[in-house]
Formats: C-alpha cells, structure tokens, sequence
C-alpha cells in the first residue's frame, strides 16, 4: 500500500486541518505529497482563499527545509482552466503556486475516480435496482481511472527518485485503460451484482438538487454542479479526455475497481 511504502521512505502525510493554518516541517525531507485538503467541513469557507493559504503554506514549507527534492501534487483534469470547472479551482490554484517550488515538481491529473460509484451497490438493493448517475448523456464516455492505478503511480513518482522527471515542472493525466459511460458503469455494477439495474439520470437541471440530498454544503452545491457540468456537451472540458504524449493510462478495468469494493 502507498502509507506502508512512504512510511519507510522520507515522505510526510499530513491531514487536510494543518495545511492550511498550522507551520509546517518538512527538514529532512526529500520528497512532499500535497493533496489541496477539501473544503467540504464548511460551506462558508472562500474556496479562493482557503486554497490559496493551503498551498502556500506547504510551498514555504518546502522553501524553509531545503532538503526536498521533488514535489508530487495532486490536481484533476480540467483543473488548467481557470473558470468553468467549479470546485477544481482549488487545484487551478495550487497548481500555478507550486509551479517551482521544488527542484522536481509533478503535476498528476486522474480522471474521475472510477471507484465513486460504489453507491451504486446500495441503489441497487433497491426494488427496483438503479443506479444514479449525473453524466448525461448515459453514453457520453469520460475519463474514469481505479484508485489502485492512482496509488501505483504516485508511488512511482514518489520514491523513485533516482528517476529524473522529463522536465523540472511535468504535469500529466492519468487515465484508466480506456474512457467509460454510464451505460458501461450499469453494465458494471449487473455484472458484479447479478442483478437488472436501471440508471436514472440526474439532468442538469437537477443536479443542484441531487447534490443537495447527498449532503454537500449549499455553499458548495454551485460549484459541484459547474465541475459535473465541465464535462458534459457544451462544457469547458467536452472532448478534452483524447491525451497526448505524457498521459499515462492505467491497467485497471472499471468493472475489476468496482469488484473489488464490492459488499454482497
């Protein structure tokens, strides 16, 4: 696992509340792993501001101790466009702040967790059995990537130093072997369950709602429906999931993450 593995090698984690008001000390260390803690404690938070004072907090961090070499942040895609992406401004903006902030910095971008539609399981104990899904069209594909995929490669990133990156700031994509739809994740989720599920589609306008009912807070709910929307028909990021020479694209199937989280 990725904690076992930097547990043995000179790499801190730290939890989301330190970043971004706590001094932080990373002497001694030779490789930092920065993911922009989640706002989502409070809907009142400035996302602007929050993210903004995480991320320097980490990069002055790095300054201080001196001994870090490379530097892996965790970003999405999308996250180069600096509207239209809603909730992934936050990665927008550490991403330009640690832009040189170690001799090293990479820069990965994964598509959708593959392994967010685990709610599908409980829908589908339902009766009748469905599944939920706010990408429409059903069969409008995306980019959609296992968190084991993620996890090899940050890995990679992280402790093997002794590999140069291509260049001193290399921003890539990861993808999953290949792009998935809805309709693929129903298949999915049949496949595993045993089941006939059918999809209901979450329009999008009725996204704010839906993301109401699922808890987030309403100082949030905007920016959740602009990120679902960033890659719908017509938003910033439709048709950007093609690739290009520095993507990297993972082994793992949609169908084997979700098995593998699977509760009968």
């Amino acid at each position: 696992p990725l904690h076992h593995d930097l547990h043995h090698h000179r790499c801190p984690r730290l939890d989301s509340g330190r970043v971004s008001v706590s001094p932080l000390d990373f002497t001694g260390s030779d490789a930092v792993f920065y993911i922009p803690p989640p706002p989502f404690h409070s809907g009142d938070v400035d996302l602007v501001e929050f993210a903004t004072n995480a991320a320097n907090n980490v990069k002055d961090a790095i300054e201080k101790a001196g001994s870090v070499r490379r530097l892996l942040v965790f970003s999405a895609l999308g996250a180069e466009n600096d509207h239209g992406i809603g909730i992934l401004k936050i990665n927008n903006i550490s991403d330009k702040i640690f832009k040189t902030a170690a001799p090293e910095v990479a820069i990965i971008k994964p598509g959708y967790f593959a392994e967010n539609w685990t709610a599908a399981f409980e829908t589908a104990k339902a009766e009748p059995p469905v599944l939920y899904s706010p990408l429409t069209p059903l069969m409008l594909t995306v980019s959609q990537v296992s968190l084991i995929d993620i996890r090899e490669t940050c890995a990679r990133i992280l402790l093997d130093l002794a590999a140069p990156l291509p260049r001193r700031t290399h921003a890539f994509e990861l993808y999953g072997p290949r792009h998935y739809s809805t309709e693929d994740v129903r298949d999915a989720v049949q496949e595993i369950t045993g089941k006939k599920v059918g999809i209901v589609a979450i329009e999008v306008d009725e996204l704010a709602g839906f993301y109401a009912q699922e808890g987030i807070p309403a100082g949030l709910v905007l920016e959740m429906v602009e990120f679902t929307t960033a890659a719908l028909p017509g938003g910033i990021m439709d048709g950007r999931f093609g690739g290009d020479k520095d993507t990297v694209w993972g082994k793992v199937e949609l169908v084997d993450a979700l098995r593998k989280v699977y509760k009968a």
